[in-house]
């Protein structure tokens, strides 16, 4: 596999898990420009503070990741622990500790054993190589299934890589998720910010497995300048935009499909909506109901679920707008074509990625949000 110039990568086993890989790093040979997105909820992990202090710089060397703790709610203990790997790993890079950043994910509650990847941290760095990205991808997996990876190359020279997990606890605003990103050329820190958030926004922030916000959401982007490419032009920066938002919406897509327990995909969209707050509420209603999520999995036609969770929400839409699975009309003007059940069950039961559509009719805004359906295996592995 081609990588970005000037990144090596590694993971190992280092006694987090019984025998899978769970501590992975990434180096770059240059100070990287870095930028980074995480989650919304209050409670934050320890490692996170860490990074979120650590990326304030605007540059760093490494990253690394551990899998199967999540080092969260374990207050001091954990941000010093989380404080005393990255220090660690400075010393033995000779570089300084705010060089390193951290990302941690697994089971929170449980203290980070800190002595069991500080002690591996020699095996992890002996062996890096610019052709184990595959290796680092499996060491920060969970319920993961597979292994998430995404590149772009640019037409103006240098490429893309991407590298995810993310199966369970994942909803909009940041996705519940770890991704990284590393690309070779040079840009602006304030640039790669906008832009970066700029295709979260229409990527990783248009997913729902289960609408469970983690404590761990971390998205981060390394720009090392090694290709010798300037992004500083606007034809550049929207070539550039258009490929991390490929990388993305790859990643994104790989997360969904890899969801939970998952059985389906599905697409809701929500078209000709008086303004896009509302288009938007009202996907993420159809996408979080339980009810519709079971209905998907049992292939049951029942848009009666869709239709009392667009009316919950009490936006003033009224009654007179249309539905549809795939291309199939089962509401008109508010009224349920009750006959069509039939065709609709088959296209259900025919078809891994399902297109749930509500049209509005009332103005031109449009949103669209990947979700699954909710099945016993889901309960099975989260209970």
């Amino acid at each position: 596999m081609k990588v970005p110039e000037g990144y090596l990568f590694n993971g190992i086993n280092c006694g987090l898990k019984k025998k899978s890989r769970d501590l992975g790093i990434v180096i770059s040979e240059n100070p990287a420009r870095v930028v980074g997105v995480f989650t919304t909820n209050e409670y934050k992990s320890q490692s996170l503070l860490v990074c979120k202090n650590h990326i304030k710089r605007g540059y760093a060397r490494a990253l690394i990741v551990n899998s199967g703790n999540a080092n969260c709610a374990t207050g001091e203990r954990g941000y010093r622990t989380a404080l005393n790997i990255c220090a660690k790993l400075a010393q033995k890079l000779d570089i300084k500790t705010e060089e390193v950043l951290l990302a941690s994910t697994g089971i929170i509650g449980e203290p980070l054993p800190e002595n069991k990847i500080i002690n591996s941290l020699r095996k992890l760095l002996s062996s890096v190589d610019k052709n184990k990205v595959m290796d680092f991808a499996s060491a920060i997996m969970t319920t993961d299934t597979y292994p998430k990876i995404a590149a772009r190359h640019l037409n103006c020279g240098g490429m893309i890589l991407g590298v995810a997990k993310g199966a369970g606890m994942i909803a909009p605003e940041m996705a519940t998720t770890l991704c990284f990103l590393f690309t070779d050329v040079e840009i602006s820190r304030s640039v790669l910010s906008s832009v970066l958030r700029q295709a979260v926004d229409i990527t990783f922030n248009r997913i729902s497995v289960d609408e469970e916000q983690s404590t761990n959401d971390t998205l981060l982007c390394f720009a090392n300048s090694m290709r010798g490419v300037r992004i500083d032009t606007a034809k550049k920066i929207a070539e550039f935009k258009k490929a991390i938002s490929g990388v993305l919406q790859d990643l994104a897509y790989m997360v969904i499909n890899d969801g939970e327990g998952a059985t389906k995909i599905i697409k809701v969209v929500v078209k000709r909506a008086r303004n896009s707050n509302i288009a938007e509420k009202i996907a993420r209603r159809i996408a979080g109901s339980v009810l519709f999520k079971s209905s998907m999995y049992g292939n049951s036609p029942n848009w009666g679920r869709i239709i009392s969770a667009v009316g919950s929400l009490r936006v003033g839409i009224g009654e007179e707008f249309d539905v549809y699975y795939g291309r199939e009309k089962v509401v008109t003007n508010g009224i349920s074509l009750y006959k069509k059940k039939g065709k609709v069950k088959k296209y259900l039961e025919d078809n891994f990625e399902v297109d749930i559509t509500v049209d509005l009719k009332k103005g031109k805004a449009d949103y669209f949000l990947y979700t699954t359906d909710l099945s016993p295996e889901y309960v099975r592995l989260n209970s």
